[in-house]
């Protein structure tokens, strides 16, 4: 979900770190412009959930406005690392929200009987990223899209394995290992430098299990109906094996004292080459960047060491967030909600809004607008590669994974509990919270 040193400030801000958009199609002109003189004046509320491009979204809806003067557009966001959400707040005030950013976690829960069914958009053809509910109807419109992983130093993998370093290769655990030895060999002692957060080892980290299963719904529904002995699942296990790995004091800068505050002091030591890898998202090139211009990229978390395992071959990629537009908005306001959706794909002033101006992945293979962050352009390149996979965190409950699972992970870093009691405190979580 921003660049954050925290869950709430990742879910606020979910990536100002940006990307490439894709595509196989050539990029589309103009939609059709204004809206005719015959149309009466409307005016629209959306919130912005991504507080570091309120500038941006202010200005397209300006840019909006010019093509549809009958349409006057109020955006409001919300202010970074504000754990409210903007439409909670405007809706408490007495005022109706026609089109709203929420997380898709939120979306098909708190939210789930907000918005109206977008599947007849047009837009839908030109993306695969569409939010759906249990029933295949299109709820969300994909504004942004994101991936995480084990973030990595071009410049100091090159040097460790004497060429040019390609991270589909590390598919294995013995492999990862191997190369955290010739990152050691060619001069760095730490090569990891393993944050541990409780939204970091918490929802990111310990959800990835979820997508042993196409839908990692499959595997959450069997936690809820307690038939699920995570002991005894290879994959659950796999990657807590990985991350004993990264957080082992053989490899990790902070091994002899694994939990603390890391995010600032690990993306400087990977930003300045002092260590190698990092597990995180796009959003992380904020901090990376602020301290090197190296060149940065993704490879998979390894689970086992099956190098044919699709697991060990793809990084989480999906949308992080969603526009709704409220069913109790006038069915005036929300045609306009839907011309604003289609200005951002179909228009080349909305296209350049998203990647350039806002440095967002964007979700529809039309836009051919390309970004310079070098996170964003790996994910990018594995999307066109088909070695991406669900992006697991939309599917838990961010908040209570920060709060509740993530500490119970950061004990079991800490060895102050066993895996055993990890896997208990998770079936006990899943088969007592059935949302």
């Amino acid at each position: 979900m921003v660049n954050m040193k925290g869950f709430f400030k990742k879910s606020t801000m979910i990536g100002a770190a940006a990307a490439l958009t894709l595509s196989l199609a050539a990029c589309s002109g103009n939609s059709s412009k204004t809206a005719s003189s015959s149309d009466s004046p409307v005016n629209i509320i959306i919130t912005n959930g991504k507080g570091e491009i309120d500038a941006q979204f202010k200005q397209a809806a300006k840019d909006f406005m010019k093509e549809y003067p009958k349409i006057h557009v109020d955006v409001e966001s919300v202010a970074v690392g504000d754990t409210l959400n903007i439409y909670d707040k405007l809706t408490a005030s007495g005022k109706t929200v026609t089109m709203a950013m929420f997380d898709p976690y939120s979306t098909m829960h708190k939210y789930k009987n907000v918005g109206i069914d977008l599947s007849n958009e047009k837009w839908n053809a030109d993306t695969t990223y569409a939010l759906k509910d249990a029933n295949g109807k299109v709820v969300g419109f994909p504004f942004a899209v994101e991936g995480m992983g084990l973030v990595y130093n071009q410049k100091v993998l090159d040097k460790a394995v004497g060429g040019t370093f390609d991270p589909f290769s590390i598919n294995t655990q013995d492999k990862l290992k191997a190369l955290l030895d010739k990152i050691k060999a060619s001069g760095v002692n730490y090569p990891v430098a393993y944050q541990t957060e409780a939204w970091s080892v918490g929802n990111h980290f310990s959800s990835l299990f979820l997508n042993q299963e196409s839908d990692p719904n499959t595997m959450l529904d069997q936690l809820k109906a307690g038939k699920l002995d995570l002991t005894k699942n290879a994959v659950w296990n796999g990657y807590y094996n990985t991350m004993d790995i990264l957080a082992s004091k053989d490899y990790d800068k902070y091994g002899d004292r694994p939990l603390g505050q890391y995010y600032d002091s690990a993306h400087v030591a990977v930003g300045k080459g002092e260590s190698a890898i990092l597990f995180n998202g796009d959003w992380a090139y904020d901090s990376l960047k602020a301290v090197a211009g190296d060149n940065f990229g993704f490879m998979p978390v390894p689970v086992d060491n099956n190098q044919d395992n699709p697991l060990n071959n793809k990084i989480p990629v999906g949308p992080t967030q969603v526009m709704v537009i409220n069913k109790k908005a006038s069915k005036e306001q929300q045609d306009a909600a839907k011309k604003f959706l289609n200005w951002l794909v179909y228009d080349k002033a909305g296209q350049d809004f998203v990647v350039n101006k806002s440095q967002v992945i964007s979700a529809f293979k039309n836009n051919t607008n390309k970004v310079t962050n070098p996170l964003g352009v790996a994910i990018s390149n594995a999307i066109a590669q088909n070695k991406t996979m669900p992006f697991s965190t939309n599917y838990i409950n961010p908040a209570d994974w920060s709060t509740i699972i993530g500490p119970e992970v950061q004990k079991y870093i800490g060895k102050q509990e066993s895996r055993a009691d990890l896997a208990k405190a998770l079936e006990s979580y899943y088969t007592s919270h059935q949302d």
